[in-house]
C-alpha cells in the first residue's frame, strides 16, 4: 500500500458525517476521503469540496482506494460492499451491527480467508473500546460473562420517561431528533439492536458464533409508568440491560428492561451513555462507561479503527470454535 491511503466512504448520515468530522480534527494522519456513495445525490451536502457518487463500483473497483469505510443502514447492501472489497484486497471498517451480528458465520471465514483488516468497534459500543479490550487483552482473562447497556438509544427513552416523566412517544421523538435512534427505532427498542451487539462480543470473547434466535427480548415499549413507579418507590430504575454468559457449557443471552438499585453499577448510566462489564475469570471485573449513541462517539470509533488500520492491526479472532444452536 502507498504511504498516502484513500478512503472511499459509504453513507454520509449521522455516523458518516460524525467521522468526517473526527478525521478532520487529525490533519496528520496520511489519508484522504477520495469519494462518497451515497443513495441519493440530489439532497444538499454540506462537505461541497467531496466528491460524491450514487455508484458503488466507483469505490470498489477503484484501485486506488486503499480502505472502504462502511457506514450505511441496508444490512444487505453493507455485506455485499464488505465483501466486495475484502476480495479486491481493501481493508474495511464498519459500524453495522445489524449485518455483523447476524452474518458471524460470514464474518468469520472473512478474517481468515483475506489478508487485509476487517474492523468494527463502532459497531458495538458508540465511544466505548469494547471489540479492542475483548479482543485483545480480555481475551487471556477466559471471560465467563458480558453485562450492560449497550443500547443508547433504548437508555435515552427510559431516561427521559423517568426522570421527567415523558411519555414513550416524546422521549422517541426527541431522541431521533437528537440522532440517538433511527427514523425506523424498531431494532433499538425491540432489543435486536442490543442482541446483535453481543453476538459480536461473544463471538471475541468466546470464538463463538452463537445464534441469537434463543436469545430472550423484551421491548422498552412494554414499560408502563405503573412500572416506572413502582421502581421508584424501591429506590431503583429500569435500564435496557444486555446479557450473556456461559452457564455449564451453554451461553444464555437476555435483553430486556430490568430495574436496578443504586449498588448497580447501571443506576448511574443515564440518557445515550452506555456500560459494559466483563467478568474474568483471572482479573475479576472490567467496567467501561462512555457515550453509546450520536455522531460523534460513534463517529470517532470509526477513527480509531482507522488508525489501527494504518498500523496494520487485524483482530485476534481467528476461526470460531462451532456454531450454537
Amino acid at each position: 500500500m502507498k504511504n498516502h491511503k484513500k478512503i472511499g466512504l459509504f453513507g454520509f448520515g449521522t455516523v458518516g458525517q460524525g467521522f468526517t468530522e473526527a478525521l478532520k480534527k487529525h490533519p496528520h494522519l496520511p489519508v484522504d476521503i477520495e469519494k462518497i456513495c451515497v443513495k441519493r445525490l440530489d439532497l444538499p451536502r454540506i462537505n461541497h469540496e467531496l466528491y460524491f457518487t450514487d455508484n458503488p463500483s466507483e469505490i470498489l473497483d477503484d484501485s486506488d482506494i486503499d480502505i472502504v469505510i462502511e457506514l450505511i443502514d441496508d444490512a444487505n447492501a453493507a455485506k455485499q460492499f464488505v465483501e466486495s472489497a475484502l476480495i479486491n484486497k481493501k481493508h474495511v471498517i464498519s459500524a453495522n451491527k445489524k449485518m455483523i451480528g447476524e452474518s458471524l458465520d460470514q464474518v468469520a471465514l472473512w478474517h481468515t480467508e483475506h489478508s487485509t483488516s476487517f474492523l468494527y468497534e463502532a459497531a458495538v459500543g458508540g465511544g466505548i473500546p469494547i471489540v479492542h479490550s475483548v479482543d485483545g487483552f480480555l481475551k487471556n482473562q477466559e471471560i465467563t460473562k458480558i453485562r450492560g447497556i449497550l443500547n443508547g438509544s433504548s437508555n435515552y427513552i427510559l431516561t427521559q420517561m423517568q426522570q421527567n416523566k415523558w411519555t414513550y412517544e416524546k422521549a422517541l421523538n426527541d431522541a431521533q431528533k437528537k440522532g440517538f435512534a433511527e427514523s425506523n427505532p424498531v431494532l433499538d427498542v425491540s432489543g435486536m439492536d442490543a442482541s446483535n451487539k453481543l453476538s459480536i462480543l461473544a463471538y471475541h470473547a468466546f470464538g463463538e458464533v452463537t445464534s441469537m434466535k434463543s436469545c430472550e427480548l423484551k421491548s422498552i415499549e412494554e414499560v408502563t409508568e405503573t412500572d416506572i413507579k413502582k421502581a421508584k418507590h424501591q429506590g431503583k430504575k429500569i435500564k435496557p440491560i444486555a446479557t450473556i454468559e456461559k452457564i455449564n457449557g451453554g451461553i444464555h443471552c437476555s435483553v430486556k428492561p430490568e430495574k436496578v438499585g443504586p449498588q448497580d453499577y447501571l443506576f448511574s448510566v443515564d440518557f445515550e451513555n452506555n456500560a459494559i462489564s466483563i467478568d474474568t475469570l483471572t482479573s475479576g471485573q472490567h467496567i467501561a462507561i462512555g457515550k453509546g449513541a450520536g455522531a460523534l462517539p460513534t463517529g470517532s470509533a470509526v477513527l480509531e479503527d482507522l488508525k489501527r488500520v494504518l498500523s496494520g492491526h487485524r483482530y485476534a479472532v481467528k476461526e470460531a470454535k462451532k456454531v450454537l444452536a
